[in-house]
C-alpha cells in the first residue's frame, strides 16, 4: 500500500487531483482528491484509499513511468510517483512546449502517447500502446481512398481509448475509424464527420457494450476522459459506442 505521502504525490502530480500541502496528512483535501481520482477512473468514490484504489493508482503511475521511459527518462517502473518521476514529467513538458509544472494532466498524457514511438504502425502524429494502424483503416476497401484519408489519428482520441482499455482490462474493437468522404456518405455519416478527420472511432468492448447499461457507462467514461461527444443506444450504432474529440 502506498504511504500517505506517496498517495499525495500521486494525487498532486497525476492529473492534479490534489492541491494541498504535501504533508502526508490525510485531511479533507486528501480525501476530496481521492474521491476525484476514484470517480475519474470508475472506482467507488468514497474517499477511502483502499486496496482497489491503491492498485489502480500504482497501475496508472507505472503506465506514466513506462511512457516517460520511452522518451529516455530511465525511471524505475515501480508505480511510485516521487521526485524523479515529477522531474521527468517536467523535462518532457519543457521539450514539448507544455506548461512545465510536473503535473501529468490530459495534455501531457496525450503528448506522451502521441509521440511515444510505440504506434505499432499508426499514422504519424498519433500513437498508442494497444492500437495498430490497420484498426482505423477506412472500410471502403480501397475503392475510394488509400485507407487513411485523414493521415493522422488524434492523440487525444487514442489517449481516451487507452484509458478505456485500461479501465476494463479488455481488448477494444474499432468498428469504424477513419472514413473517406464517399464512405462516410454511404454509411449515413454527418457531412463534416469527425471520422473523416481522424478524430472519431466507433468501438465495441466484449462483455461491456453488449448491454445498454454497459454502453451508457462507456459514454460516461469517455466524457470523463475528455471526449467532445459520445453516444450509443441508437438503431444505427447497435452494440458500438461512438467517441470523438
Amino acid at each position: 500500500m502506498l504511504s500517505n505521502s506517496q498517495q499525495q504525490y500521486f494525487l498532486k502530480y497525476v492529473y492534479g487531483y490534489y492541491a494541498g500541502k504535501l504533508d502526508g496528512v490525510k485531511g479533507a483535501k486528501h480525501k476530496a482528491a481521492t474521491r476525484r481520482f476514484q470517480k475519474g477512473f470508475g472506482l467507488k468514490d468514497d474517499g477511502v484509499w483502499g486496496a482497489k484504489t491503491d492498485a489502480k493508482a500504482i497501475a496508472v503511475a507505472k503506465d506514466l513511468q513506462a511512457l516517460l521511459n520511452q522518451h529516455g527518462a530511465g525511471l524505475a517502473v515501480d508505480g511510485v510517483v516521487g521526485l524523479k518521476t515529477v522531474a521527468a514529467v517536467e523535462a518532457f513538458q519543457k521539450r514539448e512546449g507544455l506548461k512545465a509544472d510536473g503535473i501529468a494532466g490530459a495534455k501531457t498524457w496525450a503528448a506522451l502517447r502521441g509521440s511515444s514511438g510505440s504506434s505499432g504502425g499508426l499514422p504519424s502524429g498519433g500513437s498508442s500502446q494497444h492500437f495498430a494502424k490497420h484498426e482505423f483503416k477506412c472500410t471502403c476497401g480501397g475503392r475510394y481512398c488509400n485507407g487513411y484519408p485523414a493521415g493522422n489519428m488524434s492523440a487525444s482520441l487514442l489517449n481516451i481509448l487507452e484509458r478505456l482499455r485500461s479501465y476494463y482490462g479488455k481488448p477494444i474493437t474499432v468498428t469504424s475509424g477513419q472514413r473517406c468522404k464517399t464512405r462516410n456518405s454511404q454509411v449515413g455519416g454527418a457531412r463534416n464527420s469527425a471520422h473523416t478527420k481522424g478524430k472519431a472511432a466507433d468501438i465495441y468492448i466484449p462483455g461491456v457494450t453488449n448491454t445498454a447499461d454497459g454502453r451508457r457507462k462507456v459514454v460516461s467514461l469517455a466524457y470523463q476522459y475528455g471526449a467532445s461527444y459520445s453516444y450509443a443506444n441508437t438503431a444505427q450504432m447497435g452494440n458500438a459506442v461512438h467517441i470523438n474529440v
